[in-house]
Order: structure tokens, then sequence, then C-alpha cells
């Protein structure tokens, strides 16, 4: 287990938009049920009081999106980038005219925020009017106009679901970057159904239930854990290169010849010419390999320690 980067100078207190995130609502008598059809996760696992965290695939197993799945009242939310929202939606309502649930995209409604620091615990409690909920793993907290998920340790880090707007310090690719150090993916136009959840390491995240029955893609995601089909990890590379994007391609050094290598997930630069990644690579892959983003002869990274251990689910 590693320590995230941002734990070595932790901030006192950041706040920002995500208004690259959105927000799939579903109500109804069978949304829970209709839900333990589609996602990686045990539905049954879930409360008012935590959140879980998911993948949602199509029927070949590739993640159409990687969510946070939480209950607020009477709705079931799913929280993912815009990107994957799309795509997500898409199949859950072709389905879900089969069930008494009712699916839309909520993000207009509600404006989702980050939070994290040392002061984040006292501020969001502030911000929630009352106290947050401790003494369970993934806690949740809400009141009648905000949900709280508490996504990280660490710092202390928070994902606020509002029915309003609020005002933010700072820039949301440091949430970005703080996502790349606890080692979550999140998926982009270009890295839909591209991956196996296994290869986004979902579940070493706690992502996937192998014990919950049948779900869209459970086949393919049960194979690759029983048959040992797995040859891809999802890794955390760090060094210099210029800013770079979803779907690029990583490439390593073979004595004197350089060989596609993988594929970037998410991507920040920390500061000139500065870049922080997560990318799926071969799962054998040599700690100590060169890499380089293609098309970028000046750039080099290494393999930089995840905070989980790759076999945990």
């Amino acid at each position: 287990m590693s320590t995230p980067e941002f734990t070595k100078a932790v901030p006192e207190y950041v706040t920002v938009s995500l208004s690259d995130y959105g927000v799939i609502e579903l109500i109804g008598p069978q949304s829970e049920q209709f839900l333990q059809g589609q996602l990686s996760c045990d539905l049954r696992e879930l409360t008012a009081n935590n959140w879980l965290y998911a993948s949602h695939c199509d029927n070949k197993g590739k993640a159409l999106a990687i969510l946070f799945v939480a209950r607020w009242a009477d709705r079931l939310l799913l929280i993912t980038s815009k990107d994957a929202l799309q795509a997500s939606i898409s199949q859950l309502q072709k389905f879900g005219v089969f069930s008494q649930t009712t699916i839309r995209d909520a993000s207009a409604d509600f404006p989702l925020y980050g939070i994290f620091g040392t002061a984040a615990p006292a501020r969001v409690a502030e911000l929630l009017g009352q106290p947050l909920a401790v003494g369970v793993e993934q806690p949740v907290s809400a009141s009648d106009d905000q949900l709280v998920l508490q996504v990280g340790t660490d710092p202390e880090q928070y994902l606020l679901v509002r029915n309003s707007t609020m005002a933010t310090n700072s820039d949301p690719q440091l949430w970005h970057l703080l996502e790349i150090d606890r080692g979550r993916a999140t998926l982009q136009s270009a890295t839909i159904q591209q991956f196996v959840p296994q290869m986004l390491n979902v579940q070493a995240l706690h992502g996937i239930s192998f014990k919950k029955g049948c779900y869209i893609g459970q086949e393919t995601i049960a194979r690759m854990k029983y048959l040992g089909k797995q040859k891809r990890a999802l890794f955390h590379l760090r060094g210099q290169g210029q800013p770079t994007a979803a779907g690029v391609v990583v490439e390593q050094q073979l004595g004197a010849n350089w060989r596609t290598a993988g594929t970037v997930i998410n991507a920040v630069s920390r500061a000139e010419h500065q870049l922080e990644l997560l990318a799926v690579l071969p799962s054998d892959l040599s700690a100590d390999t060169p890499l380089r983003i293609q098309g970028d002869d000046t750039s080099l990274l290494e393999i930089y320690p995840l905070p989980y251990n790759l076999d945990e689910s």
C-alpha cells in the first residue's frame, strides 16, 4: 500500500466544480432490481449510509462507465464522467423499459463538486448543516438538498451532489490529479467500450461482486477472473512530457526500439512538461521499463506505485 502524493503536502481546503461529471437518476419500485442486472457491484450492499463503486458494461464485458452509486431518498444516483454517462444511459434506457423505473440524465438538476483537504471534514459538515456519517465504509451523508460521498482519506475527499450551485476556489485539475493518485480511472469518449473492468482495476477497488449472479457482461468478467485471462491492468505513470489525452498510445522501450505497450486512460499536467497519468499496460510489465507517449519522443515515464493491491477483489 503506497501513500497518495497529496499526503506529502496536504492542502487545507480545495473546492472544485466537477462540470465534466454527470448524474443518472433512477426512480421507481424496480430501480434497484433493474440495476442489479446491469452493474458489476451488488446492489444489496447499498444503503442510505454508504456508496458503491461499480462498472457498467456492454454484453461483451467492455466498460461503458465506471460509477459511484448512491441512494438519496427515493432516488438511485449513478455518478460518472459526462462522456461515459451518455454511453451508459443509452443502454440503461434500452433495457429499463421492461422494469418499473424511470431513468434520466439529471446532471442539470444536480451540480457536482469535489472537496478535499485537512479542513474539508469540518467545512463539508458546515455546508451540510449536520455531522458527517462515520463508522461505515464508503460513508454517505444526506440532507434534503445535498448528498455527500466520502470518496477518500489522507487527504479527506468528498463528492458533493447539490440542488444548487456553490462557489469554488480551485481548478478541477487538482481533483483529477488526486483521482490519478487514487488509481481510480474515469472513462472518456476515446476509452469507452475498450476495456474489461479488471483492466481498469475496478476489482481492486471492490467494484465487482463475483457472487451476485448474472448481469450484463458478467460472463466475460468472471472468465477473466477464474480462467486467468487478465493480461492487462491499470498503472500510474509519472514523468516528463507534453500534455496528452485519453486514448493516446503509450510505448515501451525494447532494446533500441519502441513498441506499443498500452493506452492512456486519464492524464493531467502537474506542471510544465510534468505528466501524471493512468494507463492500461501489460500486467507483467517490469517496474523499471522505460515508457513514453507515442509522438512525443522527448517524453519519459516511470511506473509509480498504486495505493492498493491489484489482487484485492
